[in-house]
Parts: structure tokens; sequence; C-alpha cells
């Protein structure tokens, strides 16, 4: 969500500053990527550079653990856990365990939609007031306006008392007709197709189209036409606040201390945060979705046309299509909720994968992605010829 914050990504890079890439460290818990190891290795230099900038970010963020996965075929992998899943237990944050992927999921829910597009059940075309009725300019916005935050809907998640309630307490009741009331109060940020707003608001409205022209809910068809069809067994969208085993502890740091703040009402992210993965279908998901497994070519194609959210001037160019976000020709999403944040980004060129996780989020923190920024930057550095 955005400010539950999968990904403000207006703001996401204001103020990157790239730490020293220092050669020294030790892995904190290195784990083999499968059966079979690997023919090419990152020389140990590349190694302990990657390694040096997870752990400096770890340790300003206070983040108590983390899994980063890199994936580059014919030059190397590193895959690394490091720190804790549980502070209370001391135990250690597993390539195995389960995270909140928060906005992630909006990759998820446009599938969907665009599932729906390719077997002509839907138009891009088509506008919110044949589905969702009495949303400020609903009969102006279209399908394709919701999908690339176009459409100028009022972000439910930047209203204050959400705000406060949610942060009280992540598990307490509320769903999309709460969303909706709070985007009825609220004027639109702008005339539909005018401007560009990352909002969480276009996630929820994409959910009820999908589950009005289908008669299912967004989590099963989810289920069904994208989790399936890709074997990603350890992905899931929850209906409780509980977490499926083994999962990593999620907090929030609080008045100088961590609070556990793991379970979380899915219903308050619903289409556009809820879901719930690991490492290694995260891994497999962000090329699925850069490569347009699941989808016609002409729709990809579609998808791919993407609008600007800004970045850093001259440095690092964000651009979001339909609900797919780019930074400096890297596909993927991000995102960061009460206790997780994430990011999975692949790079066509090459076909490298990299997926960030972490368990200490706030509204609004971007470690995850900062933390890919930096080691995309390591490693191609080609792709930003004038820093970070």
């Amino acid at each position: 969500m955005s400010k539950l914050r999968a990904g403000r990504v207006l703001a996401l890079m204001v103020g990157l500053v790239l730490t020293a890439l220092a050669l020294g460290g030790a892995v904190v818990q290195a784990r083999p990527a499968g059966a079979r190891a690997a023919a090419a290795r990152f020389d140990p230099a590349t190694v302990a550079a990657m390694t040096s900038i997870v752990k400096g970010s770890m340790a300003s963020s206070g983040t108590p653990g983390m899994a980063v996965g890199v994936w580059i075929p014919g030059r190397g992998s590193y895959i690394r856990t490091f720190g804790t899943a549980n502070v209370k237990t001391g135990a250690r944050f597993a390539l195995r365990d389960h995270v909140r992927i928060a906005s992630i999921t909006k990759s998820f829910t446009a599938t969907v939609i665009l599932e729906l597009v390719d077997r002509h059940r839907l138009k891009l075309t088509d506008h919110l007031s044949q589905f969702v009725h009495d949303i400020p300019n609903g009969s102006e916005i279209t399908v394709k306006e919701l999908l690339n935050m176009t459409s100028g809907v009022y972000d439910f998640t930047n209203d204050p008392t959400f705000l406060a309630n949610y942060q009280a307490d992540p598990t307490a009741p509320f769903g999309p007709a709460n969303a909706l009331a709070i985007v009825r109060r609220h004027a639109p940020s702008f005339a539909p197709g005018t401007g560009v707003e990352y909002s969480d608001s276009n996630y929820i409205l994409l959910e009820l189209i999908a589950q009005r022209v289908t008669g299912v809910p967004i989590g099963n068809l989810i289920q069904r036409r994208v989790i399936v069809p890709l074997g990603l067994r350890q992905t899931s969208y929850p209906v409780t606040p509980a977490m499926p085993a083994p999962f990593a502890h999620g907090y929030f740091s609080e008045a100088g201390a961590l609070r556990d703040v793991t379970r979380s009402n899915p219903n308050a992210a619903g289409g556009a945060g809820a879901i719930i993965s690991t490492l290694h279908d995260l891994k497999l998901w962000a090329k699925a979705l850069a490569t347009g497994t699941l989808l016609s070519p002409a729709t990809q194609a579609l998808r791919l046309q993407t609008v600007s959210l800004g970045g850093v001037p001259g440095k690092i160019e964000l651009r979001y299509g339909l609900g797919i976000l780019t930074v400096n020709g890297f596909i993927g999403h991000n995102g960061a909720i009460l206790g997780y944040g994430t990011a999975m980004f692949y790079f066509p060129k090459t076909h490298a994968t990299f997926v960030v996780e972490g368990n200490n989020n706030d509204l609004s923190s971007t470690v995850p992605t900062d933390i890919f920024i930096k080691l995309a930057y390591l490693l191609y550095p080609h792709q930003f010829p004038n820093g970070i």
C-alpha cells in the first residue's frame, strides 16, 4: 500500500545516497541457490561489496532481519539471509520465511485484470462507473487509468483518521467499503488522465471491478489465474491476520523500541497489498511479470507502456505501467506495509533478478528498495550513468 506504504513511489528515491562500498564484512548467513551449484560465481570483492550494502542499510534502519537474492545467469548468484526473524527468540531469518509483500500485490491484481482483457470480458477503455457507483469522476475514469495511476482518485491511505487507526491496530476491521467511503469524502487529486499519482484506492477499485465481472473475490482469482499456473506454492492471498509458517515477524520502530506488528487485517490492504510470499516465489514472479508469461504479447506490450513518476533528476527514473514499476530499465514492483518491506525487479537484457525482503517497516520506509538500487548500481553501473 502507499502509506501502508507499498510504494509511495514519487518519494521512494529522494535522498538516496550510496554508502561506501566497503569490501569488508562477513556474510551473516549463506545458503546454496539449489541442489546444483551454479557454474558462474561472483568474485569475492563483489560479494563483499554486496554484503556491505545490505549490512549497512540494516544497521542504519534498525532492521532485525533480511533476505536478499540476486541471480545473474552466467555471472553469479548471491542468496543470503541476515539477522533475525524473531527478536524474542533470536530465530534467524530463513530463506523459506514468509513475509507480507504489500504493493507487489498490485502486480498480481493487475495481471488478473489484464487476463480479463485478453479473454474479452473487460476493456481498458471501460469506465469505472460501469462497475462501482458514486466515485468522483467515475463516469470518466477508465480501467487503464486505474491501472497506471492516472485516475486522480484520492488515496484512502492518506486519510489521517485511517492512518492513525491502522497504525494503532493493524488488525482492526476495515475493508473495501470503508476505503470507498473515504474516497467519496475527498475531492479527486486531478481530472482523469491529466496527472499521475500513486494511489492504493485504484487497486481497491480494480479488486471490485474484477469481482463484479467474474463474481469471484480477488484472492480466489489471483490463486486460480496467477499462483497456481506459475507454481507459486509459498504465495497466498490471506483471509485472516495470521501468517503461514514459517514466517518472519514484522516490526515497527516506535518510541525507540521494536513493536511486533506481524498480524495485520488483509482486507485493509486488499488488492493493493494483501499477498504473502517468499524469496523463491518472488524470484519466479519477477520473471513471469516482466516477460508477460500469463498474457498475450499485445497485452504485455500495453502493460509496459509507462508514465513518469519522477525520481531523482538525471539519476533515477521511475515509471509506472499497468501494475508494474520500472527503475532505470529494471522491471518489477516494490512494497511497504507496517512490519515488512520488499523489492522485486527483473532486468530483461541479461535476465537478472533482484529480490530484497526486510522485517522492520513504518508506513513509508523504502529500505529494501534502496538496497535494490544500490545493488543494481554496483552490478550495472551503466544503467545509472550519473550515479544514484
